[in-house]
């Protein structure tokens, strides 16, 4: 997976709420939204990877997975109440922390879904 591609959308986040945190108190739907929907079509072409005899590639999902099907949101819990609290000890209020948490996590799971959406779908002639 392009962890560098995930790292720099992470940092252009990060730099967006220190430069505006407004943004994110007035948009916090919207990043709980994003979070949402790149969740389900990263656990969607995830579990039709592994329907397909592909393996998942993050050691930390693969275990998840191995417990459930959704095993994914399990993880996803204890990954975005880190990131809350990095948040918070680097001075946002929640109001900022929890938008900015679901945004950076949406990211990953965005760029997941696309990663694996070339790989499920058929190839085209």
């Amino acid at each position: 997976m392009p962890f560098l591609l995930i790292g720099v959308l992470t940092v252009y986040t990060l730099a967006l709420a220190l430069g505006s945190p407004e943004v994110f108190r007035k948009a916090w739907l919207y990043a709980l939204v994003y979070y949402g929907v790149s969740a389900l079509g990263d656990t969607w072409t995830t579990l039709e990877g592994l329907r397909r005899g592909y393996r998942e590639g993050n050691p930390l999902y693969a275990r998840a997975l191995s417990w459930s099907p959704w095993g994914i949101f399990l993880v996803d819990l204890g990954l975005l109440s880190l990131k809350v609290v990095f948040l918070l000890r680097l001075g946002f209020d929640s109001t900022v922390a929890y938008p900015v948490a679901f945004v950076i996590a949406g990211h990953g799971h965005a760029v997941g879904f696309l990663w694996n959406l070339g790989f499920v779908l058929p190839l085209r002639k």
